[in-house]
């Protein structure tokens, strides 16, 4: 059955089978997590989902595990997308790792820039935000907020553009993505690449989202453009929708949901 309510995103009820006669099927822990902006973007296309129910999906842990077919690097999430004219048969394309959905999404929705120059600088900022995720989720999820690792990420990754720069930090910060946009680097309509938005914007809002649940005022006065953008984003059609619907899980890390993080 197709979640009902103000918006019909989630298909919540079914068995744990690898596809459905018709709808794309996401499965993932009952989380935000790395299928956030895979829900964004299906969200934003105007695209409903099955997603495989919790209990379920203890059942598939135990499967993946042990099995490399349909789960070649044991791990979710995993995505089996529907059939679609001119294109593959439903069930064909059947991937795991969310930068390859990602990506995927991208190509079939015209989501991935106009040719090569804007595709290579989505990728890049793609790359960045796995970079910068990994990074929160050490200070949120395997510090548990220690104040002292805290203000250490202060100081680091969300230091302003002037101390980021004479930082001993290896990798980005989130000044280097606030200048991307702030200065309008590679759109010139408010956008992370070209004219519309890309998956880089919805990579870009998940991120942006994770550290305003924890330092709303200080990213939004070290950070204006990310946070308008984040705002930009939340107020698309479909995206909009999905925020404010049950569809979208309140929980943000796997690690809140189960024992470790996913």
């Amino acid at each position: 059955m197709v979640h009902t309510g103000d918006a019909p995103h989630v298909a919540e009820d079914g068995s744990f089978a690898a596809s459905t006669p018709s709808l794309p099927v996401l499965q993932y822990y009952p989380v935000r997590g790395r299928a956030e902006p895979i829900r964004l973007v299906l969200s934003y296309v105007g695209r409903t989902w099955f997603e495989t129910p919790a209990a379920s999906i203890r059942q598939i842990e135990g499967v993946m595990h042990r099995e490399f077919d349909g789960y070649p690097f044991r791990q979710l999430p995993r995505f089996i997308d529907e059939g679609h004219e001119g294109g593959p048969p439903h069930g064909e394309v059947d991937l795991v790792q969310s930068q390859a959905i990602m990506r995927h999404l991208g190509r079939r929705h015209g989501l991935y820039g106009s040719d090569l120059v804007e595709a290579g600088r989505i990728d890049m900022i793609l790359d960045a935000v796995v970079e910068l995720r990994a990074k929160i989720k050490t200070v949120v999820i395997d510090q548990r907020l220690d104040p002292g690792a805290v203000a250490a990420y202060a100081g680091s990754v969300m230091a302003p553009a002037e101390e980021l720069k004479s930082s001993a930090m290896m990798g980005p910060g989130l000044a280097s993505l606030e200048h991307i946009l702030a200065s309008a680097l590679y759109s010139g309509a408010g956008w992370a690449v070209g004219p519309s938005a890309s998956i880089a914007d919805f990579a870009l809002f998940n991120l942006t989202d994770l550290h305003l649940d924890h330092w709303s005022d200080l990213v939004r006065s070290r950070f204006p453009a990310l946070a308008q953008h984040h705002g930009r984003v939340a107020a698309l059609e479909g995206v909009a929708q999905y925020l404010a619907s049950e569809s979208r899980h309140p929980i943000a890390w796997g690690a809140e949901w189960a024992g470790e993080p996913k």
